[in-house]
């Protein structure tokens, strides 16, 4: 099984305590979301990429009569540069019914990115490098009614994925676009969205789970060569990478392999081309020896006249 690089870097830094964090600026307005109706909107663009992964402030003028406790939704445009997704948004915004996050460049869901809102029910991640996503992601958010993965790269879906949640509540469920389902529900069909997500388990099969992604860890002094020596799933991780690159090394040998079967069949066609041309240049000659043949024998005092 080939994990993403995002996971490799994840384990090996995930005993380092990131102290770093930042401000973001809301575009504050009103939105209407699919099945749960209106929202108030904080809208951020402005996220850094190497400050850390906690919200420590939040800016931006709220509209008329509303302040951080009205926010029910968040919306993340990461203008593919954003490659975690931002922590500790509830204690701004305690109400929080609603996560959009598009244009990023994260590629796993690890599971605990969205403990902090238990009163979660529309989730929209899309337009994204995303490729795994863990069974725990929905562990505490037992309410979720909308579910929108569409056009991302997805290979791996936890096999519990939606164990939490009450199927029969869930009323749109969106994996179109992606590497291993091309699929959505849309009108709550129960019995239709229990087939999207046996077909999740069969053509996305994924049953391991990440390690918390917890990032107050104090420092250690452990090595990297210790680390790969205690910890199984990054040494299963370097053998599917070893293994990935081994695979991309003989697809490459294939590729060159077929380039020189196709240079090697453009010189035949060369050769093939110059012997044609010299064919035409005979039957050229040859002709120009009739002609100057025919010319002598209708001048010849002895032609018919």
């Amino acid at each position: 099984m080939k994990f993403p690089i995002l996971f490799a870097i994840f384990l090996i830094s995930q005993g380092i305590k990131i102290s770093n964090s930042f401000t973001i600026n809301c575009d504050y307005r009103t939105n209407s979301l699919l099945v749960i109706g209106s929202v108030y909107l904080c809208e951020t663009t402005n996220i850094p990429t190497s400050s850390g992964i906690t919200v420590t402030n939040v800016t931006g003028t709220h509209l008329d009569g509303k302040n951080n406790n009205d926010v029910t939704c968040v919306g993340i445009l990461g203008n593919w540069t954003l490659s975690f997704v931002p922590r500790n948004f509830s204690n701004f915004f305690p109400n929080i019914k609603a996560i959009l996050i598009v244009y990023t460049t994260i590629e796993t869901l690890f599971g605990d990115e969205f403990d902090e809102f238990p009163q979660l029910e529309y989730f929209a991640f899309y337009y994204s490098n995303l490729t795994t996503i863990s069974s725990k992601l929905f562990e505490k958010t037992p309410k979720m009614v909308c579910v929108f993965f569409g056009y991302n790269m997805i290979e791996r879906v936890g096999h519990d994925l939606f164990t939490p949640l009450n199927v029969t509540q869930l009323q749109r469920i969106y994996f179109d676009n992606n590497r291993c389902i091309n699929r959505y529900v849309e009108n709550g069909n129960t019995t239709a969205i229990i087939s999207l997500i046996n077909e999740l388990r069969e053509k996305c099969p994924f049953d391991d789970e990440f390690p918390s992604t917890t990032t107050t860890t104090s420092l250690t002094t452990t090595t990297n060569e210790n680390l790969f020596c205690t910890n199984k799933s990054i040494e299963d991780f370097v053998c599917d990478l070893k293994d990935s690159m081994i695979e991309v090394q003989e697809n490459l040998m294939t590729k060159d392999e077929k380039i020189e079967e196709l240079e090697k069949k453009l010189l035949e066609l060369q050769v093939q081309i110059q012997i044609k041309d010299q064919k035409i240049e005979n039957i050229e000659s040859r002709m120009q020896w009739l002609e100057e043949e025919m010319l002598r024998l209708t001048t010849h005092p002895c032609a018919c006249k």
